[in-house]
């Protein structure tokens, strides 16, 4: 079963190429890279945006952080 391939000789054998030889793979891997940056980097911009609108004030007398003067 093991020895029953069709294939007797290698001889005249041809090769086919996909993408995986070009400058394709380098392209599609940076455009991943890139996709999975900017995420971080829109999350990390919204994230230091509402920080700062909740930060506690020292003239804001209506605080609703729980600091008593």
């Amino acid at each position: 079963m093991f020895n029953s391939s069709p294939i007797e000789s290698w001889d005249g054998a041809g090769v086919f190429y996909s993408f995986a030889g070009t400058g394709m793979t380098d392209l599609w891997f940076w455009v991943a890279v890139i996709l999975c940056i900017i995420p971080m980097f829109v999350t990390l911009k919204t994230e230091n945006h509402h920080e700062n609108q909740h930060k506690f004030r020292s003239d804001d007398s209506d605080s609703t952080h729980g600091v008593e003067r």
